[in-house]
């Protein structure tokens, strides 16, 4: 699925020159945290968020004197802009990270954690064509249809499990008994934890083709002291 088929295509935006409190009245009045902001050709020139308003203020704030001597003057002079600025423009982001209408949904959820933001804009030709949001890949996921699941021999399901379980490091016991009948994988053996058990089990759930799981994996604080004892 493309991002042209989830994003946002009527966007709100705002331009350079309007006034801060205008683009804090548009975000409260359309239940929005960002608006991008676009120029006179309708190009993409940057983006204004809450956390450029939250930001401001507390650039506002006299800061204390020896912070100069650790910061250079251009960025002293970004953030003094910043504080002061009454527009838009001298407020807003301008270093925006953009997405095209033929990317992958995944590529940009990829995108969106990497960068801890929570919209894309989506720009087409240098035109802003659209908008997409953590909520809108969410949404998509939401209705996507259930991949197709092809079946799988029990020896095919075997082998994948045991492929899986030799590439992850945090398994401690490698010598854990994969069995599988009627396309149901069987689990034994010592692990370390609950969470390396449940890691384990949830592994053996995502093998393409499985039915379903029967773990025996037993953690090993759990086995009583005298357990094997002569």
């Amino acid at each position: 699925m493309k991002i042209d088929e989830v994003m946002t295509r009527d966007v709100i935006t705002t331009s350079p020159g309007t006034p801060i409190h205008e683009a804090a009245r548009l975000m409260v009045n359309h239940t929005i945290s960002g608006l991008p902001v676009v120029g006179d050709a309708g190009t993409l020139v940057g983006v204004i968020s809450e956390g450029d308003l939250i930001l401001r203020q507390r650039q506002r704030d006299r800061q204390p004197w020896w912070r100069t001597f650790f910061q250079d003057g251009e960025r002293l002079a970004r953030e003094y802009q910043k504080a002061a600025g009454t527009t838009v423009g001298e407020v807003m982001t301008a270093a925006v990270i953009s997405v095209s209408p033929d990317l992958p949904i995944e590529s940009a959820a990829v995108i969106l954690d990497r960068h801890h933001i929570r919209r894309l804009p989506v720009v087409a030709g240098g035109q802003l064509v659209g908008i997409v949001s953590r909520g809108d890949l969410v949404k998509a996921l939401s209705t996507a249809p259930a991949p197709a699941v092809a079946s799988a021999s029990d020896t095919a399901l075997c082998a994948e499990m045991k492929a899986r379980l030799s590439r992850e490091p945090w398994v401690s016991n490698r010598a854990i008994v994969v069995q599988a009948k009627d396309g149901v994988l069987a689990l034994w053996g010592l692990v370390s934890t609950e969470a390396e058990k449940s890691a384990i089990e949830t592994m053996a759930r995502a093998v393409p083709g499985a039915k379903g799981v029967e773990s025996h994996l037993v953690v090993q604080a759990e086995i009583p002291y005298w357990y094997g004892a002569v």
